[in-house]
């Protein structure tokens, strides 16, 4: 596992400083290896310290550690994109996703639809495809009354025993308003909300209960991110729609 495939799987657990030096990082990778400590810290506005605490955080020694590793990483990722087909970089974000996505996580959200009244999956554009996905398969593989609404057509009541699983891959302006009105309800009337993005600083993560996040497609050219970010968001329906059949065959009486 590289550095960039690394950081996916401690994004969870990040600060707010760690995630600063995370985006960073994702966004210019080169510069992350190359740079000096001391342009890197005034580029961040952070302590040295913070850079330090954040490679540790990774399994290093140090930033320059880091930052070696890093550079390596790179290199064998020029060699190796000249030669892969796109079969092998789709298999290779879904190993990724399948390594980073958080378990613990995962079990949670799979009991709290095990366990609803009714699941609304919600998605705005290209990330209602796999909201509609997995309200089909909900309903129809394991009996769960589902909803598929349209955006603009989600201001209603809710209740406690129903669940939100909201697909935003990174920003989900079209549903503020709709989750910051749902949050000042009351918690036993409220609905568990769940926000599933590749974006781990989502505008929307302080107003749900649950958020996962997914590998993020950054790094692909942009005539395949759309693809990807959906064959993505596909596994991660499969993986949830597992862990909810084992839940239920767990619950059924011998």
């Amino acid at each position: 596992m590289d550095v960039l495939e690394l950081l996916e799987t401690k994004v969870s657990a990040f600060t707010k400083t760690d995630l600063a030096i995370y985006e960073y990082l994702k966004a210019d990778p080169e510069g992350f290896a190359h740079k000096s400590y001391d342009e890197l810290v005034n580029d961040l506005g952070i302590s040295p310290s913070s850079l330090i605490r954040f490679a540790k955080k990774l399994g290093y020694t140090g930033y320059a550690s880091l930052q070696y590793q890093l550079g390596i990483d790179l290199e064998d990722r020029a060699r190796s994109s000249r030669d892969k087909t796109i079969g092998e970089t789709y298999g290779d974000y879904l190993v990724q996703e399948e390594r980073s996505i958080d378990q613990e996580e995962l079990e949670r959200l799979a009991r709290q639809t095990a366990m609803a009244s009714r699941a609304y999956c919600m998605g705005f554009y290209l990330s209602n495809l796999p909201a509609r996905f997995l309200s089909v398969g909900l309903r129809a593989l394991h009996g769960i009354p589902t909803e598929n609404p349209e955006y603009d057509y989600v201001m209603r009541q809710y209740r406690s025993d129903e669940l939100i699983i909201l697909f935003s891959v990174r920003s989900g302006e079209q549903y503020r308003e709709f989750l910051k009105n749902l949050s000042k309800q009351a918690e036993t009337e409220r609905p568990f909300v769940a926000l599933v993005t590749m974006n781990p600083k989502h505008v929307l993560r302080s107003y749900c209960d649950s958020v996962i996040v997914l590998p993020s497609t950054d790094s692909v050219g942009s005539e395949r991110i759309a693809i990807i970010d959906n064959m993505m968001y596909m596994m991660f329906n499969e993986m949830l729609m597992a862990k909810v059949k084992e839940i239920k065959a767990s619950e059924q009486p011998e």
